[in-house]
């Protein structure tokens, strides 16, 4: 408090100009603490103005005590910084009134004569070093002897065997890294021997009839799901019916249906259809058993289709017994809503929905077929063809199976009971068994 006295009573231009802040710093405190206690706007218009910029005005909460504080502030700073100013002022004053004292009137000390009794030398500074910079007299460690032959072989030796467990470490991690390359590449194949198989259609183990009907005879059933931003539809070729369908299961949500390709029979055969939603690497075929047909499905939905499931009758004429019904496998995830549809006996077309590109189905439904007409009997099945041993020339070998074809390059070709073809040279067979494939050409 001192220090600041002295400086706020200095005499010339700067103790005015320092008595001046003071009291404005004074005068800021206390219109500020004033503007707080008393909710009293100490604005003016410019500087109300300025804080509209801002988005404050006199009906914003607290903008007196804003304005307030902010004077408070101000006030606070300048009284800071005139403390500050008082405690360095006494120092000044101080190196000011410190005189420079002139000593250029004293002789020099080198010119003053030393009188020295008789026979005492000259002193002189002594020139030996401290006694810290004195070298030390402890004995140096013994260094090792890199040329000795013992020390030269030790080394060679310790290298020799680090650069032996580098290379070793260096072989294992190659060998790691080919077992891991190795092990996907075989998951690789496994996947896609596994997306081959459910692309490929067998034969149809039995015929169905040919069917007519009209498109007017053709009837949505209802469209389970909620609807998506692209539109699908596909019907079956003329006299097939659905039979079965691809799902490919896509990764959203976890698990879902990306995508679904009917399957038709048309009298012995199976037909794809075209892919409703989006082609997957993770395709699941499902279809239904000899002689039956599609005759409605099972959903879990939500925002999406999360899981589907077909179910399946034997077709028996035109109708289908639902007293003899059964369901598919269920495929895709474990989420959504429940919800079915039932054809009541009748057999399915084709399917339409909705699907988000790149993601999910997201609706699904069927074209139920209320009337149709056999107009073809069904085509003889290959199975009711003669079934017959075939049996090698040395006796060892037999297959049941039937005659299919005798190719070019001499082998014979031959069905097993089961639907699997299989090939064997003709002179491989026994005299009885080359003599019936020569009759069959």
């Amino acid at each position: 408090m001192n220090n600041g006295i002295l400086l706020l009573a200095a005499e010339g231009e700067e103790g005015r100009y320092a008595l001046f802040a003071f009291l404005m710093s004074i005068v800021f405190v206390g219109v500020g603490l004033y503007g707080i206690f008393t909710g009293k706007l100490m604005i003016w218009g410019r500087q109300r103005w300025l804080f509209s910029l801002v988005g404050l005005d006199e009906s914003s909460p607290g903008f007196p005590q804003l304005i307030g504080g902010c004077y408070c502030a101000v006030g606070g700073i300048v009284l800071v910084a005139m403390t500050v100013q008082a405690m360095k002022a006494p120092e000044e004053q101080q190196q000011v009134a410190r005189p420079d004292i002139d000593l250029s009137h004293l002789p020099d000390l080198s010119k003053i004569p030393v009188h020295m009794p008789p026979g005492t030398n000259n002193p002189r500074p002594s020139s030996s070093p401290p006694v810290s910079s004195v070298p030390s007299t402890e004995a140096p460690k013994p260094r090792e002897n890199r040329f000795d032959p013992e020390t030269t072989e030790r080394l060679r030796a310790e290298r020799m065997k680090a650069e032996a467990e580098q290379e070793a470490a260096k072989r294992e991690k190659e060998r790691l890294a080919q077992v891991a390359k190795e092990a996907v590449e075989q998951m690789n194949r496994e996947k896609e021997a596994a997306r081959q198989a459910a692309l490929e259609l067998p034969d149809p183990p039995l015929p169905l009839s040919y069917f007519t009907y009209a498109d007017v005879a053709l009837q949505e059933s209802p469209e389970l799901g909620e609807s998506g931003s692209e539109r699908f539809a596909d019907h079956a070729p003329p006299g097939g019916v659905m039979v079965g369908a691809i799902f490919f299961v896509g990764k959203n949500y976890g698990a879902s249906i990306a995508g679904i390709q009917p399957i038709y029979q048309v009298g012995d055969k199976y037909v794809k259809g075209k892919i409703c939603g989006d082609e997957t690497d993770q395709p699941v075929q499902q279809l239904a058993e000899a002689g039956g047909v599609v005759a409605g499905f099972k959903l879990m939905t939500g925002r999406i289709i999360d899981a589907a499931q077909l179910a399946y009758g034997p077709l028996d004429g035109t109708k289908i017994d639902p007293k003899q019904g059964y369901f598919g496998e269920q495929i895709g995830g474990d989420g959504g809503y429940p919800g079915n549809y039932y054809a009541e006996g009748r057999a399915i077309s084709g399917v339409f929905g909705t699907y988000e590109k790149g993601k999910s189905l997201k609706s699904l439904g069927m074209y139920v077929i209320r009337r149709m007409q056999v107009t073809g009997a069904a085509p003889p099945s290959s199975m009711s063809a003669e079934l017959r041993t075939f049996t090698s020339s040395n006796g060892k070998f037999s297959v049941q199976a039937k005659f299919v074809a005798l190719n070019d390059d001499g082998t014979v070709s031959l069905e097993k009971e089961d639907g699997s073809k299989v090939k064997a040279p003709l002179s491989s067979l026994s005299a009885e068994d080359q003599a019936y494939v020569n009759s069959m050409r």
